[in-house]
This record gives C-alpha cells, sequence and structure tokens, in this order.
C-alpha cells in the first residue's frame, strides 16, 4: 500500500555561497515530492544567506540562521525543526541523484526497514568520479542493527551521517545529543547510537549519493583535540555498547579507534612521542585475528617503527 511519508533533508551551511544552490537544488528535483528542506545557516559570515533567499517562494525550504556553533550543533538544531517521518543529513557541497529519495521510500516501504543506506562516490568541482576518492556501491540486503554494528565495529562500514535516511523515531529514541558538540568526528559519533535504534536496516545497491571533494580540502594537518576527541568516542562505545557487541567485535572497533588516534598524533611525533609510544604498544597488543589488507599494512609498519614517520607523507598522496 502507497503511504504519503515525508521527507526531511537537513542541510547544514556555513560560508558555502559557491555551492548551496547546487545541493538545494538537487534535492527539490527529487522525482519523490513529499520532502522538506531544512537548511541551517550556521552563522555565515559570506552571502550564503542571501544565496538562500532564493528558495523564499518555494514552501518546502525552511532556511533558519543561528549563531555559528559547528556542524554537529547545526544539525541538531535541524533535528528539532523536521516535520518528516524520515530524516537525512547532507553537507552542503554535495548533491544527490533525483531518484536517492525515491529508491529509500520504495525500500522502507517493501521491507518494513526503519534505515535505509545507499551508495555513494566522491566527485571533484566539475562532478568527475575521483579515481582514489571514497566511494560504496552495496549488495542489496536487510540486516538487523546487531549485525550492522558489527560491520561498523569491524571497519566494514563507514560512519557517514549523510550516507542512509533513517525513520525520525530512531533519532528521538537515540542518546541525545544525537551529535555531540564542540566535538570532532561526530559521525562515529552518532551513527552507531541511530543503528542501535533500528529494528530492520536495509542496504540498497545504486550509488545515489556524491560528496565533492575540493582542491585544498584534505591538506590540513589533524589537531591533538582530534585525538582527544576520539579517545572520548572511543570511551562512549566501549561504555554503551558493552552489553550489545560482542569481546571481539568491541576489541576490534577499539583498535581502529587506537589506529586512527596513532595517525592523528604521527602528525606531532616531536610533542607526543611518549603517548606514541605507548599507543603503539597498545595497537600492537590487540591487533585483531582477522582485519583487511590495508590494515595489515599498517600494524607492519608499526612493528618496524616506521609508521609515524611514514604515515603523514602516505596520507597526504592518498595511499593509506
Amino acid at each position: 500500500m502507497w503511504k504519503n511519508w515525508k521527507f526531511s533533508i537537513v542541510i547544514a551551511a556555513y560560508n558555502v555561497s559557491k555551492f548551496v544552490l547546487g545541493a538545494v537544488d538537487s534535492v527539490l528535483a527529487q522525482t519523490y515530492k513529499n520532502i522538506e528542506v531544512i537548511i541551517v545557516n550556521d552563522g555565515s559570515t559570506d552571502d550564503t544567506l542571501s544565496k538562500l533567499n532564493n528558495y523564499q517562494n518555494d514552501t518546502r525550504v525552511y532556511v533558519y540562521s543561528k549563531e555559528n556553533g559547528g556542524l554537529s550543533s547545526a544539525r541538531n538544531f535541524g533535528i528539532d525543526r523536521a516535520t518528516g517521518d524520515f530524516i537525512m543529513f547532507m553537507d552542503a557541497d554535495d548533491y544527490m541523484d533525483k531518484d536517492l529519495v525515491e529508491e529509500c521510500y520504495s525500500e522502507f516501504l517493501s521491507t518494513g526497514a526503519s534505515m535505509v543506506f545507499f551508495g555513494y562516490d566522491s566527485v571533484n568541482s566539475k562532478g568527475q568520479k575521483l579515481v582514489r576518492g571514497i566511494s560504496m556501491e552495496y549488495r542489496h540486503q536487510l540486516r538487523s542493527h546487531s549485525q550492522v554494528l558489527h560491520l561498523l565495529a569491524t571497519n566494514q562500514l563507514n560512519n557517514y551521517s549523510w550516507s542512509f535516511i533513517s525513520a525520525k523515531s530512531l533519532l528521538q529514541k537515540a542518546t541525545k545529543p544525537i551529535f555531540p558538540e564542540n566535538m570532532y568526528f561526530e559521525d562515529i559519533a552518532s551513527t552507531y547510537k541511530i543503528i542501535g535504534k533500528a529494528s530492520k536496516v536495509a542496504f540498497i545497491r545504486p550509488v545515489l549519493f556524491h560528496y565533492v571533494q575540493r582542491p585544498g580540502s584534505i591538506t590540513k594537518s589533524p589537531s591533538v583535540k582530534q585525538a582527544r576527541d576520539l579517545q572520548q568516542i572511543k570511551e562512549n562505545i566501549s561504555d554503551e555498547l558493552v552489553d550489545v557487541l560482542s569481546h571481539v567485535d568491541l576489541k576490534t572497533w577499539m583498535f581502529f579507534i587506537d589506529l586512527a588516534r596513532y595517525q592523528i598524533l604521527a602528525y606531532h611525533v616531536l610533542e607526543h612521542r611518549k603517548e606514541l609510544k605507548t599507543l603503539r604498544m597498545t595497537i600492537l597488543r590487540n591487533t585483531p585475528g582477522q582485519i583487511n589488507r590495508i590494515a595489515k599494512i599498517k600494524t607492519f609498519f608499526l612493528k618496524i617503527r616506521v609508521y609515524q614517520f611514514l604515515y603523514p607523507m602516505l596520507a597526504r598522496l592518498r595511499w593509506l
């Protein structure tokens, strides 16, 4: 039976005047029509807000302005104002195919899932696919939330909050705030909370979302605060999922987070030599039995004590 569900697309916008119209237009072009676009202008200092005035006569678009509080703050603000049955998050410089919402709607309707993941790729500013960019094409399947948490824990599923649509009820049930504010890696800190409230999670095959990678977007060195935030997220996951995940899965997840922390601190090796030494021993001591090829290469370089010097260079070359 057809159902007239509403879909809310929440877009956080901060100083994106050059790109935001493309993102919003891709939403408004959806073949499924019962949508609303919640745009949160997060204290932009450029002409983002004036560009958004282009939509003042479109009843599907709601533009809110607030003081700058960061991506998490903007997303949480948008959640509170969304009236849809389902919610999707989107960055203001990316775009979606016109049938994304309709494909997800059909999957929700046919499977009874409360969360749907869809494929994505990375493109440059001209829309050309990047060979070394992040991308995913799923096999069509239906999973339980415990199975999907296993995929997260074992690094088989990425934590991108724009890579799925979920029922609003999941966000209402999850621990608040959904996105931790004043913290990096808000996707890692939030996705598991949403999945944990889903009875069934669907994966659909089509690549429907396009992550736009612009020149210079990956050249900044990570900050020590990022490493500290990852440690806090690690503790939160461990506390909240200790009775949900198997010991092996939880240990594997902690391994991957520690590896990410090590990679960040490798950019600051002189200031954090002692911490890197301790973290290296922790990672090697807790290396899971089953890890992918890239993780095996990383742990090998750790063993021979060169990873802290190699990683910053390899990361900039997109090799690891």
